[in-house]
């Protein structure tokens, strides 16, 4: 998890610089045109050339982002060279391009340039600890972290840096509470309440991730990386699904945003929307078991069952144990009418991940379709027996049982899915099928 957040969503934040606007987000390739614009009437200028260089890295256009981020820093003067610097190396990390069999990181050079003169010398420090965490040498990188200490106790990159090191330590209630110290140190620091976020999302603390994501993006609302992690952090909904849509555009090679915008469109009922979304994350991340069945579920609930068949196959092949992609290709099978095999998927699905009913529901209402309400029985009964707190069991149960002539156990079972404390149901659905029971 803390190599993925390093590499993927870059664990050196750059310096929060304001574009000035504040405004809402807008899509940052929008803003790049009128940044180049900037440029151009400004040739000499080192703060446009910063400005179209961060933009053009928090886009994703890392190629780009080297060229101008190297024109600011060749133009700049003291602490905007030293920026300059340092964005450079940040472009650098976030692009990928890290090989942990070298011996050192090939940045450390990059960083060493941060120093202009008396100017960055504590940051070209955080910079060299943060290219060794690139490589997970956390006692390289605590020793950098210490030099740069004694220069520059006060330094906000280097706090920031503390907490980083102790997320690739896998200590990450201590980073949460160095995080938690600086955004209330330096309230109008975007870095820390981004990074607080992603940390307690990634700690399966979805709802406390919600506020510092908020503050993040209110600070700093041209920075991608909160909105994809409050559209992560939020339940389904449009909100949710509208952050997604901001992080796409503001970043369009970005698979992990269009995957989860894929999930968000899929459950507000924009499924072609949702296909697109999963088609393009596989097409910047082939390998990704999630988009392939996403895509299959989007393409089920379009009824063209046959592409959502081969899309759960994609998915099965790149991870034959994935429950989602075995519950994918049970919808798929059962749209095409192969009961039997959409049935076996489902117990697949089930066996995988024994936490989640869905498999057992599938199972037994596809069953119950196919006018099998016997084998659907047995289904239901496992569903009842291995999660009795869910109203959903209780009411398939209940159907199988009405099905099959029992009427007092399905009036039973209908009871106890109005009095079950988890599941969503359709209450007034089953009342009425409660009180047609004579």
């Amino acid at each position: 998890m803390a190599k993925r957040f390093i590499q993927g969503l870059g664990v050196c934040i750059a310096l929060a610089l304001s574009l000035g606007d504040g405004g809402p987000a807008v899509a940052q390739e929008t803003k790049i045109a009128a940044l180049k614009a900037d440029t151009k009437a400004k040739p000499t200028d080192a703060a446009a050339a910063f400005a179209l260089g961060r933009a053009y890295r928090r886009a994703g256009r890392f190629a780009e982002a080297k060229a101008e981020l190297a024109r600011a820093a060749a133009l700049g003067k003291g602490e905007a060279a030293v920026k300059a610097r340092y964005e450079l190396v940040v472009a650098e990390w976030e692009s990928g391009k890290t090989n942990p069999a070298l011996p050192q990181p090939p940045s450390l050079a990059m960083c060493k340039q941060v120093k202009v003169g008396k100017d960055g010398e504590a940051l070209s420090k955080v910079c060299a600890a943060e290219a060794w965490l690139t490589f997970e040498r956390t006692g390289v990188a605590e020793d950098e972290l210490n030099a740069a200490e004694k220069l520059d106790g006060d330094l906000y990159e280097l706090k920031l840096a503390r907490a980083k090191l102790a997320i690739v330590k896998g200590a990450p209630d201590d980073a949460i509470t160095k995080l938690e110290g600086l955004t209330k140190s330096t309230p109008n620091r975007a870095e820390a309440w981004g990074l607080l976020g992603h940390q307690l999302l990634e700690s399966g603390k979805a709802t406390q991730a919600v506020a510092p994501l908020r503050k993040a993006r209110e600070l700093d609302s041209d920075w991608p990386e909160p909105f994809l992690d409050l559209a992560r952090a939020l339940p389904s909904g449009t909100e949710a699904r509208d952050l997604a849509r901001l992080a796409v555009a503001m970043r369009t090679a970005w698979p992990l945003a269009w995957l989860r915008l894929g999930q968000l469109e899929l459950d507000t009922g924009g499924y072609e929307a949702s296909q697109k979304a999963f088609e393009t994350s596989i097409k910047q991340a082939p390998k990704v078991v999630a988009a392939h069945a996403g895509l299959a579920f989007a393409l089920v609930k379009q009824k063209k069952f046959a592409d959502a068949r081969k899309a759960a196959v994609e998915a099965i092949g790149i991870a034959a144990n994935h429950a989602g992609a075995r519950l994918a290709h049970g919808e798929a099978l059962a749209g095409l009418g192969e009961v039997d095999e959409a049935v076996e998927q489902f117990k697949f699905a089930n066996g995988l991940d024994n936490k989640d009913p869905t498999g057992l529901f599938r199972a037994a209402e596809v069953l119950l379709d196919n006018k099998e309400p016997m084998k659907a029985a047995a289904h239901a009964e496992a569903a009842a027996k291995t999660f009795p707190d869910d109203a959903r069991a209780w009411v398939i149960k209940g159907d199988c049982d009405l099905a099959n002539g029992d009427k007092k156990d399905a009036k039973d079972a209908y009871k106890r899915a109005l009095s079950a404390p988890k599941g969503t149901i359709d209450k007034a659905a089953v009342q009425k099928k409660l009180d047609a029971i004579k």
